[in-house]
């Protein structure tokens, strides 16, 4: 089984980036309520602003829940500007730019929903990304509790946030990309940004020898690893191939099989057909011995 990262890597080695924040008013990742944006040229922050933004009708409730955890209220966006008015105001910004963020799949979730729902074009992954959640993960740095929020991870490296708030965490995010390639002594944004998209596969432990049980965990893995968006894998065992698998090992207790020829497709396949036809010899075997024994007592029923 082979198993590979789909990365979206920056075009520049110099750290030159954006990094975005947003906040939502509900579960709607188009209820944007709030952008942070910080914009860094050449390994200096250079800009940074923060926009109150009001969602679209029939998006633009708050939930309680995120209200308690930004603050903002429908009062406080009346009259702020719709996404598409803010768009303008960071799209340069923006647009040509790799992004950086904390957990970066969640805010290019509402990135891409807000785009779409107002009907703007750019595609932000030619550019590329890097997410510090993912970097830190990846080079096991943590803050107070072995946690990786964006406020654990300020703290550790001495950078000052408060947090949610679209516009300080996008300048936390920043300072926090800065602050690894120093940490790391990385000089290149496009081999940090290749760290932080590593890809994170905990392979399933199996025994010496698998049995039905470890073919249904295997299977398991294979249909989330498919479904995984920036994966890909090739090598892997097919679900027919599996079946026949896991019939061999429920009907003949002597077929024993290992994980390393599980995982392969090829390998399996060959394991399958070389346990079929000893099953095959071996019935044919039984059959042989079967007439040879009709026949002798035939013949013994004659005298």
């Amino acid at each position: 089984m082979i198993i590979n990262a789909v990365k979206h890597l920056p075009e520049c080695d110099d750290f030159t980036f954006t990094a975005i924040d947003f906040e939502r008013a509900n579960n709607s990742y188009a209820s944007v309520c709030q952008v942070g944006v910080c914009t860094v040229r050449g390994g200096e922050i250079v800009d940074k602003a923060e926009y109150l933004v009001r969602p679209r009708k029939g998006i633009d409730y708050f939930l309680p829940q995120n209200t308690a955890i930004h603050g903002i209220t429908e009062k406080d966006v009346d009259n702020a500007p719709t996404f598409a008015e803010v768009w303008n105001e960071i799209a340069p910004h923006i647009c040509g730019y790799a992004l950086a963020a904390h957990s970066f799949r969640d805010d290019e979730k509402t990135l891409a929903a807000a785009l779409k729902a107002n009907r703007i074009n750019y595609n932000y992954e030619k550019y590329g990304h890097i997410c510090t959640l993912e970097l830190a993960i990846r080079t096991k740095t943590h803050g107070d509790d072995n946690k990786y929020n964006l406020e654990a991870l300020s703290k550790h490296f001495g950078i000052t946030i408060v947090p949610h708030h679209a516009g300080a965490d996008a300048e936390a995010c920043a300072k926090l990309v800065l602050a690894f390639a120093h940490s790391l002594s990385v000089t290149s944004l496009k081999e940090l940004a290749s760290i932080s998209q590593e890809p994170d596969i905990h392979f399933p432990e199996f025994p010496d020898r698998l049995t039905c049980n470890d073919i249904d965990k295997l299977e398991r893995f294979i249909y989330k690893t498919k479904h995984k968006k920036d994966l890909t894998i090739s090598d892997y065992p097919k679900t027919h191939l599996l079946e026949n698998t896991r019939k061999i090992l429920q009907s003949y207790s002597y077929a024993s099989l290992d994980a390393e020829t599980a995982l392969s497709a090829k390998a399996l396949s060959l394991w399958v057909g070389k346990i079929s036809s000893a099953i095959r010899n071996r019935s044919r075997q039984n059959n042989d011995n079967g007439w040879w024994y009709r026949k002798m007592r035939n013949k013994k029923s004659q005298y």
